[in-house]
């Protein structure tokens, strides 16, 4: 990665999407640490929990830098304000992922096949919501770079609408999966039920934080 310093010299952007690659990372980690979770390899999830923990780190590194280095005084192509709120919730994105992980691995909780399924298909439906932040962002830095070309426009809206719907499809999931968790409730310890309950709610919180992101972009867009 270069410098942090050197990103501002391009666009206060740049930095933005060096920490929204790092919040992908660690998404695609979150899908290992579940699949390695939901096949007992316990030993390894924790693994995989420990190096989601550094890289959230590393993005914490760089949010501080953006907020105490976010130009002042001078003209930027968005608001200001705009800019660290679209990154607040960025950020509690990677905070999200960091929890789900954490939170799954505080217990060895061996599930039965039908729940294994489903969360990983709740995972990797989160994940899919999370990947395209980085890409949203990207298309807004060149709309920016490019005086707001309607192309380009058009992209970063087509962006931030797929984002909405596939969060759309992980509140479907994660209602499906809160309501067989309390169907299979009395064939679960309560520590197991509280377990899993837990960790599908955070699960829909990091997709509604990717999606807030879109809607942070389309603010800046109507802004213009």
């Amino acid at each position: 990665m270069r410098s942090i310093a050197s990103l501002f010299a391009e666009s206060p952007f740049k930095p933005l999407e060096e920490h929204a690659m790092m919040v992908k990372q660690c998404a695609d980690l979150l899908r290992e640490c579940v699949e390695e979770f939901a096949a007992e390899e316990f030993e390894q999830a924790e693994e995989t929990v420990l190096e989601i923990s550094r890289l959230e780190h590393e993005a914490d590194k760089i949010k501080n830098y953006i907020r105490v280095n976010m130009p002042r005084g001078i003209m930027m192509p968005v608001d200001r304000g705009d800019l660290l709120g679209y990154l607040r919730e960025q950020d509690h994105v990677a905070d999200r992922i960091e929890d789900v992980a954490m939170t799954l691995n505080l217990r060895q909780t061996k599930l039965p096949a039908s729940i294994k399924k489903d969360l990983l298909d709740l995972t990797n439906k989160v994940c899919d919501v999370v990947d395209l932040v980085p890409l949203a962002l990207k298309a807004m830095n060149e709309l920016l770079d490019r005086s707001f070309m309607r192309k380009k426009e058009t992209r970063v809206e087509e962006y931030i609408s797929l984002l909405n719907e596939k969060e759309q499809l992980t509140d479907v999931l994660e209602l499906k999966m809160r309501r067989y968790l309390y169907e299979l409730e009395g064939n679960l310890s309560y520590i197991e039920f509280y377990h899993m309950v837990t960790i599908v709610k955070l699960l829909g919180k990091t997709a509604d934080h990717a999606e807030n992101c879109g809607d942070r972009l389309r603010l800046m867009i109507a802004k213009r």
